[in-house]
């Protein structure tokens, strides 16, 4: 998983608004997320100081390179590290412990009690595409959200083979709104790590036809907790009695 220069930037303005009311943010991390953002650029999106004395990875050029940056000799920031520096306490969960910080997960599987509405936010860069129970992660992702918390969720929408599944923009609005969610923002995203991300607006319920390879970027807070449920997709919701 990865962060990249858009979605930190976008991460780091939601950081910024739950820390005017929660000085200590708590996150849970849906896998341990690489920071793809060249040394310079992370310097102006976060600010120079932020930066200073953070640990970095010995394994940055091996990095870069498996996600298809040859070449790049920047280094790369440990990433609990990093979220620490913006005031963020970060928990990494996963099926593997990969860089022996996480804690092991299913989400296939109903999230462990220990998790459920406990943090005030969720980082998916891209995980629930993964998992072949698909409607339990996501649910879980939301389950794990206390009252306020926001979630940051980025799936594609047609990577044919990137995972399991591609998502639709539908699912969004049909399921926050049936669960106590404000969805905040809902974009297409096209590009690559190497030319960078750009954003392009998606229809959230009409039929389109998307850009090649494209994904989509999700914020949405918690606004009321309750027990979570399916959504019945709304072109049906007549339908059913």
């Amino acid at each position: 998983m990865a962060i990249e220069a858009l979605y930190l930037q976008l991460m780091h303005q939601a950081i910024g608004r739950l820390r005017t009311r929660l000085p200590s943010p708590r996150a849970l991390l849906l896998a341990y997320p690489d920071i793809l953002v060249p040394r310079a650029a992370l310097g102006r999106l976060v600010g120079e100081s932020l930066l200073q004395g953070l640990p970095v990875r010995d394994d940055a050029r091996a990095t870069w390179e498996y996600h298809g940056l040859q070449g790049v000799q920047d280094p790369m920031f440990e990433s609990v590290a990093f979220f620490r520096a913006l005031g963020v306490e970060a928990d990494v969960i996963d099926v593997a412990r990969l860089r022996g910080v996480e804690t092991i997960v299913d989400l296939n599987h109903p999230l462990p009690e220990a998790f459920a509405r406990r943090y005030d936010l969720v980082v998916d860069t891209g995980t629930c595409e993964h998992c072949f129970n698909v409607g339990q992660a996501f649910l879980n992702a939301c389950e794990a959200l206390a009252q306020g918390g926001l979630l940051m969720h980025a799936a594609p929408m047609s990577r044919v083979n990137h995972g399991f599944w591609n998502f639709s923009p539908t699912v969004y609005p049909d399921f926050m709104e049936a669960n106590g969610f404000e969805l905040q923002l809902l974009t297409g995203v096209s590009g690559d790590l190497a030319s960078g991300m750009r954003t392009f607006p998606v229809d959230p319920v009409a039929r389109f036809d998307p850009p090649p390879a494209s994904a989509l970027y999700v914020i949405a807070e918690r606004r009321e907790v309750r027990d979570l449920r399916w959504p019945v997709q709304r072109k049906y919701r007549g339908m059913i009695t």
